[in-house]
């Protein structure tokens, strides 16, 4: 395992470092670090004054026989010298290597941008972390000689960027499986913790509840499962109201609790109890065309067409009068009738004369109807098929297409 660290510039004097039931004594944090941690090698970050000033005494407070290596860094007096910190730190580990950071010392923007290389290695490396060891000078306890310093280990802070990871593509793409698996992890957490408490199990079954459930949602949005989509948001509320309590209350799981209104502002309006009941077929339509939003909003193309698609074939078979949208027979008789006018409309057009509607005669919309539609399977086809055909539509062409269909489908009543 390798540590990193910083010195710079300093008044340094000696204190006890306390880390559980552990205290060395140093002037120097990572040198205490190195007592808990015992590293295999140190690699420290050194400006050129510290390295005049300070390196020599800190070397010399380190074990003897311990593998180090210095590193010269700039001041970091601006953008592009904290980029060429970041390279030399990064550059500092072996692929696959373990790590552990001290980031007690150094200038002040030196502990920020070793906690933020920490985070990267370990999200974007997949690198193991250690520890992120962090003595607090400025709250040790006067009152004893030596001061006695409290030692920290921060890692567990680093699932704030994780969860604003897992906020922000929430945030993009209404995918709530990321923040889900954090919760999830809270909930193992907290079932350990909880041992043979009934009332802790129970909290933590409400957090691995409301993971469950937004896992759930996201996978049935995902996959275009529209009824599944709109039982499990129906559900949801009730997840919710079990885990906020918990969520409010503080500690590792807090930061989802202030994500709660946002969920229930973007997954709420999609939900709906037996969907697929005939006596629901047009609030469920209505629930499915705010669903077609939801997905254009968050950029969900290829979603958005293929329930466009086959939210045109209820919305049909309702104007037929048939209530059960999951009849597979009746379905196909909606979508033959689509595509008999869609042709004949698109036949009218091509010989110049006036379209007359056969299959779709007893709607009012019936030409409007037809030319969406026909819109609709070739925006599906293309997508579907990965433009395999000889024209294939740019990609702004088709989300330009696709808004325009979805506005028309919009203006068709439910």
């Amino acid at each position: 395992m390798r540590l990193l660290t910083f010195i710079g510039v300093g008044h340094y004097q000696p204190t006890a470092y306390t880390w559980w039931d552990q205290e060395f004594v140093s002037a120097y944090a990572p040198v205490a670090t190195c007592h808990f941690l015992k590293p295999d090698a140190v690699t420290v970050f050194v400006t050129e004054k510290a390295q005049e000033e300070i390196y020599p005494a800190f070397e010399a407070s380190l074990a003897p026989g311990l593998n180090v290596q210095r590193v010269p860094v700039p001041l970091g007096q601006n953008e592009a010298e904290l980029w060429d910190i970041f390279g030399r730190v990064s550059g500092a580990v072996k692929p696959g290597e373990e790590v552990a950071f001290d980031i007690t010392h150094g200038l002040r923007s030196f502990p920020l941008l070793g906690l933020l290389v920490a985070a990267f290695l370990r999200a974007g490396l997949g690198m193991p972390l250690r520890a992120v060891m962090y003595g607090a000078f400025d709250v040790r306890d006067q009152s004893v000689t030596p001061n006695r310093t409290p030692m920290f280990d921060l890692s567990p802070m680093l699932e704030l960027l994780e969860w604003a990871v897992a906020a922000d593509r929430y945030n993009k793409t209404g995918d709530a499986r990321f923040l889900a698996s954090l919760l999830n992890t809270q909930r193992k957490l907290m079932a350990l913790a909880a041992g043979d408490d009934k009332a802790r199990l129970v909290e933590a079954g409400a957090v691995g509840g409301l993971a469950d459930a937004l896992t759930e949602v996201s996978q049935s949005l995902r996959l275009i499962r529209p009824y599944r989509a709109m039982e499990r948001v129906a559900h949801l509320p009730h997840r919710i109201r079990q885990a906020r309590p918990v969520l409010e209350r503080g500690g590792a799981a807090s930061p989802f609790g202030l994500l709660l209104e946002s969920v229930e502002r973007s997954f709420l309006p999609l939900g709906l109890e037996t969907p697929a009941s005939s006596r629901r077929v047009a609030e469920s339509l209505r629930r499915q065309r705010v669903m077609i939003g939801w997905y254009i909003e968050r950029e969900q193309w290829v979603q958005a067409v293929t329930l466009m698609r086959e939210w045109l074939v209820s919305w049909v078979m309702v104007q037929f009068g048939y209530l059960d949208c999951l009849d597979r027979d009746e379905r196909t008789h909606a979508e033959e009738a689509l595509n008999v006018d869609a042709h004949a409309m698109i036949r009218a057009k091509t010989a110049g004369r006036p379209f007359a509607p056969v299959a779709l005669a007893a709607i009012s919309q019936a030409e409007p109807l037809a030319k969406l539609w026909a819109n609709v399977i070739d925006i599906r086809n293309d997508l579907d098929h990965a433009g395999m055909r000889r024209s294939p539509g740019k990609p702004e062409d088709l989300i330009a297409s696709i808004k325009e269909c979805v506005e028309h489908l919009d203006s068709l009543p439910v």
